[in-house]
Parts: structure tokens; C-alpha cells; sequence
């Protein structure tokens, strides 16, 4: 059955721009594989982090009943086999948003959030939980969709759409550059082909994955992370990747292990702002090897730059995206199923004011570990003045809970001999923080 589009299936032509018809492209299918072969679906997910005292659940579920019928990537499921999205069930407001009061266990809920079954089909395969922390002083709202209906970024725009009071222009919009651009490169540095473990995980987390997520974060002012990259005269993305570098070499170190330099995989949206709101996945996998060995945090900042500025301009993106649309889904699932990579890493700025019934977020965070056998992702959400550092990580290896303040440390570095800011947010699992904690943190260059 075909679904009668707003904007477009966002896979189905040039750069990621909307297509008529309303069909599934290739990374949309290989998702929909997890359901035919019996398997857990994969999600994506976005938490949103309120005041204690913000809305009230029927308040929330009026905003959803309200708004749900009108994006169309919350109402249709990629069928297994299918080339087109199939129409689902109407979305029944109650069971798609639920609250939980978790006074003094806020983490741990959340961790349990994103074991839950989603909805099952023919209902939509979203949903939206809210957690109630009187004890923390915080209203936690956690969204997850069906990784075969929308990508990370494509989640960030629904939430806003669903809940915001007003428009909001969230993560900014992929911009395709002239026709006939292309590039071989994406083929021949594919994501998908095999390297070496030691090239691909961390010295110390070598043991079998559990399958089961655990959570932690690290909020800094977004101001200070700017102005750490306009210190370097550097983009904020490659801070964060600089900063991330340093993480991981300082968790090797710990680990009392040899460093080594690590490759990890990078979404790179190709979310036009057409298609915004379409439901399919519009992102692709490109690889980035993070200089762990490299001792000085300049040197890591000016090798992750020159990878980065390699990408923007070798027409990567636009090529790989063409050549991502020709690969069997079978093939691609299988990927996701034995992946190369064992770790990933993403940046989302949600640009623009954001509240939800009157209340302004604390913080913003993203779901993310992709696909089994994943280690770990990292994310940098920017949201409301915060930016949040947050390691989703398979809980066979706790040590990784550490990586969101091993990255304040690292950022610190790069803050170099100005202390940026007196205060930092919290490093915690999931769990609002202190009031205040010193900036930079004690031990870090001052």
C-alpha cells in the first residue's frame, strides 16, 4: 500500500531530496529486516530533560493527539520486502505516551526505557515516555522510533514537530551542491568492509557485548565549547572529535593498554530541509580513525580537521549516498548484523528557541547503538544553551560510563591556558547533576 506524501520519501533521488510515491530506499529495508528475521528492531531515540515541575501528562498526551496525525513518518512501517511505506494503525494515545515516577533510580529507568518493546505492528513503531523524578527535580522525556522509519536526525525533527509550542528549525538542513558532483571515494574506504580489530576497538574492550545498553553523560555550556573552537579558529564538530579522541586514549591508558589509534564511523546526514519530516533514513556511514597515539590535543584537533575538510570536499557524501542506494538490502543488513565498526559518533545542533507547553529543556541527548555487537556511541547534542556529551555503551563494559568526563578533561585541554568557564554540567548516568562542578575539571591544565 501506498502512503500519500507531504514531502516525499527522503531516499529515493538526488542528495537525500524528496521523491514522489512514497518508497523505501535500501537502508530502510535492511532496518525493516530486523522484524522479518525475528530479531529486536533497532531504535533511535531522543531525551529531552524538563524541570520537575514542567506540564502534566495529559497535557502531553492532548499536544500528541493533536499533532501525531499529521507527520507521516508516525503512521506508516517499512514492511519487510516492501518498496513502499505501509499505512499502520492509528496511534492510541495512551498506550504510545506513558509516565513512570522513578524517584531515586532516574538512570537505571532510563537505561530500561530503551529495552522495552516498542508498540507492536500494525501500530506504529513509536512511542513516547515520560519519567517523573521529584527526588532529582526532573521531567525526563524519552522518544523512540523504529530505526526502519527515520534516521537520528529525521528523530530530532519529529519531537520538535510533535511537541514544540512553536516552530522550531532544528538540526540543520543538508544542502546538495551543483549536479554531476561524485566521488569513489565512499567505495573505497566502505564502512561496511572489514578492518582489523585493533583498528576498530578500544585496547581492554575486547570481550563479547552483553547486548544491553547502559547510559552516561556530560553537559557543558555550548558557549564554552564555541568558544574553544573559535580559540583553535576550528569548527565546533572537530573539537568534539578532537575532544572524543582524547576520551578514548585516556581510556586505553587506564585500561593499562597500549594506545591506538581507533576508526570509528560518522553518519553523515543528507536530510534536506524538503524532506525534513519524511519518514526513511537519509544518513551514510563514513569512516574517521582517530589519532588516540597522537599526544598533543592540537595534533589530534589538526588530524581530525584534515579528515573532516577531506570529506566535505571530495564529494563523499554525495557519491557515497548514490552508491549506499544501490547496495542490496540483505547485503546491508548483514552489515548491521557482523558491523565493521564497533564504535560510532554523531553531532546534532538543534537550532532555535524549544518549549514544551511552557517549559524550556535542560538538555538534550540521542539514542544510539545502531546495531548488534555495537560498543559504543558517542553523540554530541546541542540544545537550549547546553551541549551534552553522551556514551551509550554496552554494559559488558562499564569502564566506557567514564568516557563523558574523560571528554570534559579532553575539552579542557583544549581550552588550553584560559579557563573557560567556572562551571560545568553534570557527568552522570543520565542523572542531573550537582549544581556546579568546577571547570576545568582538578587536574587539567589551568
Amino acid at each position: 500500500m501506498r502512503v500519500r506524501r507531504v514531502s516525499g520519501s527522503v531516499g529515493g533521488s538526488r542528495g537525500g531530496a524528496a521523491a514522489p510515491g512514497g518508497r523505501t530506499n535500501a537502508l530502510d529495508r535492511a532496518f525493516a529486516l530486523f522484524h522479518a528475521r525475528g530479531a529486536v528492531p533497532v531504535v533511535v531515540g531522543h531525551v529531552l530533560d524538563f524541570p520537575a515541575a514542567s506540564f502534566t501528562l495529559d497535557g502531553l498526551r492532548a499536544r500528541v493527539a493533536e499533532r501525531a496525525p499529521g507527520l507521516d513518518a508516525l503512521q506508516v512501517v517499512a514492511t519487510p520486502g516492501a518498496r513502499s511505506w505501509t499505512r499502520s494503525d492509528p496511534p492510541r494515545t495512551g498506550a504510545h505516551v506513558t509516565e513512570e515516577r522513578v524517584d531515586g533510580r532516574l538512570a537505571e529507568a532510563t537505561d530500561a526505557v530503551w529495552r522495552r518493546p516498542l508498540p507492536g505492528r500494525p501500530a506504529p513503531g513509536w512511542d513516547l515516555r515520560v519519567l517523573t523524578c521529584g527526588s532529582e527535580r526532573v521531567r525526563r522525556i524519552c522518544f523512540r522510533v523504529d530505526h526502519s522509519v527515520v534516521d537520528g536526525v529525521g528523530a530530532a525533527h519529529l519531537v520538535a514537530a510533535l511537541l514544540a509550542d512553536e516552530p522550531v528549525a532544528g538540526p540543520y538542513p543538508y544542502r546538495p551542491p551543483a549536479p554531476g558532483r561524485t566521488s569513489l571515494a565512499w567505495l573505497r574506504a566502505s564502512p561496511f568492509k572489514r578492518f582489523p580489530e585493533d583498528e576498530t576497538v578500544p585496547a581492554g574492550c575486547a570481550s563479547a557485548p552483553s547486548g544491553v545498553p547502559a547510559t552516561a553523560y556530560a553537559d557543558v555550556p555550548d558557549a564554552e565549547l564555541r568558544a574553544v573552537a573559535s580559540r583553535w579558529g576550528s569548527g565546533v564538530n572537530d573539537v568534539y572529535l578532537a575532544a572524543v579522541t582524547g576520551a578514548l586514549a585516556a581510556l586505553q591508558v587506564r585500561q593499562g593498554e597500549p594506545v591506538r589509534d581507533l576508526r570509528v564511523v560518522m553518519p553523515m546526514s543528507v536530510r534536506t530541509r524538503e524532506a525534513r519530516l519524511s519518514p526513511g533514513n537519509a544518513a551514510l556511514p563514513a569512516v574517521l580513525r582517530l589519532p588516540c597515539t597522537v599526544p598533543e590535543p592540537g595534533g589530534r584537533l589538526a588530524a581530525v580537521a584534515a579528515q573532516t575538510l577531506a570529506h566535505k570536499g571530495s564529494g563523499l557524501r554525495e557519491g557515497g549516498w548514490k552508491a549506499l542506494l544501490r547496495v542490496p538490502p540483505a547485503l546491508l543488513h548483514r552489515g548491521m548484523e557482523r558491523p565493521a565498526f564497533r564504535l560510532a559518533t554523531s553531532h546534532i545542533d538543534i537550532t532555535g528557541a524549544y518549549r514544551v507547553l511552557g517549559a524550556s529543556p535542560l538538555g538534550a541527548s540521542v539514542f544510539g547503538l545502531n546495531s548488534p555487537g555495537m560498543l559504543g556511541y558517542f553523540s554530541l547534542t546541542r540544545a537550549a544553551a547546553t551541549a551534552r556529551v553522551t556514551v551509550v555503551h554496552d554494559r559488558s563494559h562499564p569502564a566506557a560510563a567514564e568516557l563523558p568526563g574523560l571528554w570534559v578533561d579532553a575539552l579542557a585541554e583544549l581550552a588550553g591556558p584560559a579557563r573557560i568557564s567556572e562551571h560545568a554540567g553534570p557527568v552522570a548516568r543520565l542523572a542531573p547533576p550537582p549544581a556546579t562542578v568546577p571547570w576545568p575539571p582538578p587536574g587539567a591544565p589551568a
